[in-house]
């Protein structure tokens, strides 16, 4: 199986975890926000700067349509920080009720020794309930160095509490271009086909990708055993 192929797999399949800037489609910027590449630029340039000054607290909100790469651009921070996986907690936001910020913050009070840096990562974070994100608001401003706080939503950010939404680095990600998709594509399918797909992609790389995989299948020799 080619490289790339395994890498169309683990693109669908959640298990790509991204190394390099390459790897993000997306340089552009608008009124919607920046593409997950320039993103990506940002938070290396901001992980920098906060590993220079003793680990300093991170915290970000990226928010964003479906499919644009805010996961990926959590997991690339992550591989920045050199975070181990005993150092990130991952939570729903349905999950983070006041016990469970109560919880972290308990946590928080111990040294980590996998790292330099721990991370807490909320994915769907509009879904944390508003007296819990009150409540969050102690958590975040009294973060301990070496501590890394990752929110990601679909949602707008006039979605969240206010108070909530200033603590932290508010990213804004915006789709990519119909170009940029397809010469994303253009490394497992011809680029006929990646451009045909991205055409109907309307911006959503995942949903580009995962059409790329069934058209993969769909014209791959099946291997008959003897």
């Amino acid at each position: 199986m080619s490289a790339h192929l395994n890498e169309l797999i683990a693109r669908c399949s959640n298990a790509f975890i991204p190394t390099q800037l390459s790897d993000f489609v997306g340089k552009g910027s608008s009124k919607e926000g920046d593409g997950a590449a320039r993103v990506a630029q940002h938070l290396q340039h901001a992980i920098a700067l906060a590993q220079q000054r003793d680990n300093a607290p991170l915290k970000f909100l990226l928010n964003g349509k479906p499919g644009l790469g805010k996961s990926l651009l959590v997991l690339y921070a992550l591989h920045l920080l050199q975070c181990d996986k005993f150092s990130v907690t991952k939570l729903n936001g349905t999950q983070v009720k006041i016990e469970k910020v109560e919880e972290i913050g308990e946590q928080l009070r111990f040294v980590n020794i996998f790292g330099d840096y721990r991370a807490i990562w909320v994915d769907e974070a509009d879904e944390i309930p508003r007296v819990a994100q009150v409540r969050f608001l102690t958590l975040l401003d009294d973060l301990p160095k070496g501590t890394a706080v990752f929110c990601t939503s679909n949602c707008k950010l006039t979605d969240f509490e206010t108070r909530f939404q200033t603590r932290f680095q508010a990213i804004n990600v915006a789709p990519p271009s119909q170009p940029e998709i397809a010469s994303l594509l253009a490394r497992y399918v011809d680029p006929a086909q990646a451009q045909q797909i991205s055409l109907f992609a309307s911006g959503n790389v995942r949903a580009a990708l995962l059409d790329t995989l069934g058209v993969v299948q769909a014209t791959s020799q099946p291997v008959l055993a003897n």
